[in-house]
């Protein structure tokens, strides 16, 4: 998913009702809300409901409230919102929900469970990519995904705040996938 960055002609126009802006703030905030919600395991229909409700506030909010203070924030307040609606609907028992920790797993029908076992061959390359990868980066990586150690840990580990984690975590993650796909690059065309 690539990020948009907002700004006070964005919230401006979508305050204005611009055709374009709204598609965009519909399209856009519907993928991260959709992502959000299926992270949390949250029912379909119910996601749908949380995401309409956010989207309907956000722009309420702009049209006939305070609207955004801050506009470069705005994904933020988006963000926030939703929360809003999620914690709303849990404490007003809008919707009968099964208890979210024991409910199974889904199961993933994109992945060949036989297909998907991982290879010596792979686990080397994965160990070659980190090796590659600068010490914070391949550090958090190590912390996140062999350990799943918490998030408040991890943030004590490496001495920085939660917000600035999300950050190292993204920018850690975008430099792996890159030496990963380049790593596959180099290794098709070395078997042509």
């Amino acid at each position: 998913m690539e990020f948009h960055t907002f700004d006070a002609s964005y919230v401006k126009l979508l305050t204005e009702g611009d055709p374009t802006t709204e598609s965009h703030f519909s399209a856009y905030f519907r993928t991260f809300i959709s992502l959000k919600l299926g992270a949390r395991r949250i029912a379909p229909p119910l996601a749908e409901d949380i995401l309409q409700e956010t989207m309907l506030r956000v722009l309420k909010a702009l049209r006939q409230g305070s609207g955004v203070s801050q506009p470069e924030r705005f994904g933020a307040f988006v963000n926030a919102v939703c929360n809003n609606v999620f914690l709303e609907l849990i404490h007003k028992g809008a919707h009968r929900f099964s208890d979210l920790e024991n409910a199974p797993e889904p199961v993933d029908e994109r992945v060949d469970l036989n297909a998907s076992l991982v290879t010596e061959e792979r686990k080397k390359a994965v160990a070659e990519i980190l090796d590659r990868l600068g010490t914070k980066d391949r550090e958090i990586l190590r912390l996140v995904f062999f350990e799943e150690a918490g998030r408040q840990e991890i943030c004590e580990k490496l001495g920085v705040h939660g917000d600035y984690l999300r950050v190292l975590l993204h920018r850690a993650k975008e430099k792996f996938a890159r030496a990963y796909l380049e790593k596959r690059r180099q290794s098709r065309q070395a078997g042509a």
